[in-house]
């Protein structure tokens, strides 16, 4: 904690942190406050910040994903999102979002709303993504993975020799429908 503030500090040598939420739901709201950016020079090996739902089964691709935050590189200026459904294994079946012109070395609250009916993804108040159903092929509809719970990531991709960040939090929350 850095002034009330959790940061995640990605070093050039490779080490990085994750945290994650001991408590799980199936269905509600979660929403965090964050910002990320590079702190070296640019070499093209960027951690990935991530704000993800992970089954509480620990079971992917069975139970499903949904990184309703990730980007390749810290402080990119569009968010994006890949919302993994429940599947077996086999190719990663999923559904893609983008959203430019959110500057992400900026402060800015990004939620996920999952329902027995859709997952939405919310940056700043607005609506960027919604999905339902795609059942079929081996796989469960979108939005009917089983219980998750939040992880926070600044991931490493490639090793070591990466280009320095920091993913900052200012806050996360979790909310039961209704």
């Amino acid at each position: 904690m850095v002034g009330g503030i959790l940061r995640q500090t990605g070093e050039a040598n490779g080490d990085s942190g994750w945290l994650a939420s001991t408590f799980g739901q199936r269905y509600g709201r979660w929403k965090a406050r964050v910002r990320s950016q590079a702190t070296g020079a640019d070499n093209g090996r960027t951690y990935h910040p991530l704000l993800i739902l992970w089954p509480d089964s620990d079971r992917w691709p069975q139970d499903g994903e949904y990184d309703y935050l990730e980007n390749s590189a810290p402080g990119e200026d569009c968010a994006e999102a890949f919302i993994h459904y429940p599947h077996e294994p086999g190719p990663v079946q999923q559904e893609f979002a983008r959203r430019c012109g959110v500057d992400l070395s900026q402060w800015h609250n990004v939620g996920i709303e999952w329902t027995p009916d859709h997952v939405k993804g919310f940056v700043d108040g607005v609506e960027w993504f919604s999905f339902s159903g795609g059942a079929g092929d081996g796989r469960q509809c979108i939005q009917c993975a089983p219980s998750m719970h939040q992880t926070i990531q600044l991931d490493n991709f490639f090793g070591t020799n990466l280009r320095s960040a920091v993913y900052e939090v200012d806050w996360a929350r979790v909310y039961p429908l209704g």
